[in-house]
């Protein structure tokens, strides 16, 4: 905390018709960073400015206006002879000049009236016509003052706005009352999209769908109890913030866990972010730095009752995964050829972890993962314990045949739909979701486990895997993390460079799918706008009409 270092000389207090400041001030040299209105059990109210002008300021003449936030009722004071030092902080108190107590540095008696406890107040310091600064108050609570965050020092801007100011609760200067007279505020606001960047603010850089992927679950801790014990770990794919990011299970009613703090709580790409019931490593079974910690309780899943864990920013699903098996005192580790949003659906991209950590339970949480060894390697995939490779759709065989880009609720029920018009079966692994009309890479279908659409028969791909939030869609086979735009849109599936399939659209209507009439199922037919038709039939939860992973009827 800084002490008040302050030059006084005291004088005849000039007349209060006086307009004039004897020193030559700016906006902005002055700026109020604190009000006292109502003290908790006798005192004196009073208000703090501070000196940023990088010089001694004298404020002999200096007009103080206090008044409702309309600047109705005002009272006005002018400032005796003073001098206060740069960077300090400079205490104005309701008292007579000769009885101020020793928390206040400068009485002006009476003059300004009371401040309000009910409906705010505003003070204004000027110049003759030139105003230096002026704060409005509000939000009174007796016995602990208004303070201006102390996240960055003190701006005659930033005071303008009441989400920049909070209630002090921390120091306590007399008996019963809260504040910082004379020295360095103590609170930092919340400020949404806000966070105090090394003592700038700056706007946070929230993670979108795919920025955070989840690598490592740990349901069932064995050294320490599961309540204070479980844990899940992500990479950051991007450099993102962390400030607003949910923890959540989508399998409970419980609100999600948000990681709420002042500062940047960064995350560059590359690192490992573990998320845990407790950031005490005596508790914790000894994880290394929690990045964040959550209430819920994860389950150790079964095909009955899966488990889940998901990262949400605000009602946005980053990334989520499912699981319906895991082992005591052992973490389920994501493959690390396989981290992205769409292999961590899979669960056969997860296996056992084999190494300990900590109090001796098994995973690598906030490292990475090792190898899965069982499974298949690149270009092959596990067919009912045959391994064997991946069969690529030939030219024309695979088609898009289903859009819904505007469903009722957006983005978690978006979809489109495939068919295989071929007489052969072939395989979604390491085929590419993308849109042509973006920079983002493809969603690539990792899996283990082969993935074949017979002849045929349809793929449906998502925006989520999960029921309730997808509409109640039928089975997805794989998700995509890419906006599906409700007017000049575009999809495409991809082998490797290879655009497979494409199509787009101009315009599309509210909680109506898009579909290719049945005799224009080709890859050529569905580039041209007339062969598509308003969906009809309900699915699902029966708010949006489609025909998802079925047949189109033929279009009128």
């Amino acid at each position: 905390m800084r002490a008040v270092l302050l030059l006084v000389v005291l004088g005849c207090r000039p007349p209060s018709s006086s307009t004039a400041c004897k020193d030559t001030l700016a906006p902005g040299d002055l700026v109020i960073t604190e009000v006292f209105p109502q003290p908790a059990a006798g005192g004196a109210e009073w208000f703090e400015i501070y000196n940023a002008a990088e010089r001694p300021v004298e404020l002999e003449g200096l007009t103080i206006t206090h008044s409702r936030p309309d600047g109705s009722s005002p009272k006005t004071h002018v400032m005796a002879e003073i001098t206060i030092a740069p960077e300090q902080y400079f205490t104005l108190g309701n008292a007579p000049a000769d009885q101020t107590p020793p928390y206040v540095d400068y009485g002006y008696d009476a003059d300004l009236g009371g401040f309000f406890n009910t409906g705010g107040g505003k003070l204004v310091i000027a110049c003759g016509d030139t105003q230096i600064d002026e704060a409005d108050y509000d939000d009174v609570k007796a016995g602990h003052s208004r303070e201006l965050t102390a996240a960055q020092p003190p701006d005659f801007t930033v005071n303008d706005d009441q989400q920049n100011w909070c209630q002090s609760d921390d120091t306590e200067f007399v008996s019963g009352n809260f504040g910082t007279p004379g020295q360095d505020n103590d609170c930092t606001p919340l400020i949404a999209g806000q966070c105090n960047d090394n003592g700038a603010m700056r706007a946070v850089v929230a993670p979108a769908t795919g920025d955070l992927v989840i690598t490592e679950l740990m349901p069932s801790p064995s050294r320490v109890p599961d309540a204070v014990g479980e844990w899940f770990e992500a990479e950051a794919i991007h450099d993102v913030d962390l400030n607003g990011v949910g923890l959540d299970r989508a399998g409970d009613s419980a609100q999600p866990d948000v990681i709420a703090s002042t500062d940047c709580v960064h995350a560059a790409a590359g690192t490992y972010l573990v998320f845990a019931r407790s950031f005490d490593q005596t508790m914790n079974g000894g994880l290394p730095m929690v990045s964040g910690t959550f209430s819920f309780a994860m389950v150790a899943g079964s095909a009955g009752s899966p488990g889940d864990v998901q990262l949400l920013s605000g009602a946005t699903v980053i990334d989520s995964v499912t699981y319906t098996q895991s082992t005591n005192g052992t973490s389920l580790q994501l493959d690390p050829g396989r981290i992205d949003p769409i292999a961590n659906d899979n669960e056969s991209n997860f296996c056992n972890a084999v190494s300990n950590y900590g109090l001796g339970d098994l995973g690598t949480p906030g490292a990475p993962n090792a190898t899965c060894v069982f499974l298949p390697p690149p270009g092959m995939c596990n067919d009912g314990g045959t391994v064997r490779a991946i069969i690529k759709p030939v030219t024309g065989q695979l088609v898009i045949s289903e859009i819904m880009p505007n469903p009722k609720v957006e983005p978690a029920q978006e979809w489109f739909e495939i068919v295989n018009t071929g007489t052969t079966a072939f395989d979604l692994n390491e085929l590419g979701l993308d849109r042509a009309g973006d920079t983002r890479q493809p969603d690539v279908i990792h899996a283990a486990d082969c993935k074949p659409v017979a002849a045929g028969a349809f793929a449906l791909f998502a925006r989520s895997n999960d029921p309730a939030a997808n509409g109640m869609l039928p089975d997805v086979d794989a998700t995509f993390g890419f906006t599906m735009p409700n007017t000049g849109g575009d999809v495409q599936v991809l082998d490797g460079t290879t655009v497979l399939d494409a199509v787009t659209w101009a315009h599309s209507t509210d909680g109506v799918s898009s579909q290719v009439s049945p005799d224009h199922l080709t890859t050529t037919d569905n580039d041209t706008a007339t062969n598509f038709c308003p969906g009809t039939t309900p699915y699902g939860d029966g708010t949006n009409l489609g025909t998802p992973k079925a047949a189109n009827p033929a279009c009128p």
